[in-house]
């Protein structure tokens, strides 16, 4: 059965974690909100111009389009092809990922110092999409390769799927978290898939990272935690960059 026959209509919810630091450390240099906005425009200025099919868009939603493919691609997209802006139908499953991130960075250094402990703020956002022409990796076409496709060592075979994927012209699809169990992601690979041109709401969190746990927490919510030997496999969070 070709790929194009399982297009479905689709709607739902995605969040992603992003860096609070942007408006943050901005704010800190200006004096009043005309000032804010004037520094914004001008850092705008200095990024690759927005893609037509991004114009008004926030810039939350459109930066994974507005910018080159990363030097060794991501799960679903090659070194040659166009950003995707990825994210997860649930809260926690975007926070598991993000933790799984802050953890690889730091097995980065040989010795760690002062990344023993990282203290940070992110920002999670939701933003609604639908589309007519969506994907579910979930489904019992795709069971017995989705070990390959979700392979947490390996994006050879998940990058194929994805250039057929684009080539069906599907607008997004859902496929299982390779880090949290029963998790789902997203991949938006048009910005025609988002419901709303801005994020439909925010949430500020407090990080707080040690080399066995990752926590997050916000006034007035319950936390998530995450235990790091959850992710090991052979003692080290696998990544094929890696």
């Amino acid at each position: 059965m070709p790929l194009s026959d399982l297009l479905t209509y689709q709607l739902g919810n995605c969040w992603r974690i992003v860096e609070t630091q942007e408006v943050a450390a901005t704010r800190e240099i200006t004096d009043n909100a005309d000032e804010q906005s004037r520094l914004e425009a001008l850092l705008d200025a200095s990024k690759p111009s927005a893609p037509d099919d991004c114009q008004g868009l926030s810039y939350l939603l459109m930066t994974p389009f507005r910018y080159p493919p990363l030097q060794y691609g991501s799960r679903f997209g090659s070194t040659w092809e166009r950003g995707i802006f990825y994210g997860a139908a649930e809260l926690d499953t975007a926070f598991a990922e993000a933790a799984v991130y802050f953890w690889l960075f730091q097995q980065g250094p040989t010795t760690l110092g002062p990344l023993s402990c990282i203290r940070d703020q992110r920002t999670a956002f939701s933003v609604r999409i639908a589309s007519a022409k969506a994907l579910d990796l979930r489904s019992a076409y795709f069971t017995d390769k989705i070990d390959s496709i979700m392979d947490p060592k390996s994006w050879v075979v998940s990058q194929q799927l994805g250039k057929e994927i684009r080539e069906t012209e599907a607008e997004f699809f859902w496929y299982p978290s390779a880090r949290q169990e029963t998790g789902t992601n997203v991949a938006v690979l048009t910005p025609d898939a988002f419901s709303t041109r801005e994020p439909d709401q925010y949430q500020h969190w407090q990080v707080r990272l040690d080399e066995e746990t990752c926590w997050f927490g916000r006034a007035g919510a319950s936390s998530i935690e995450f235990e790091k030997s959850r992710f090991l496999i052979d003692g080290r969070i696998p990544h094929p960059c890696l």
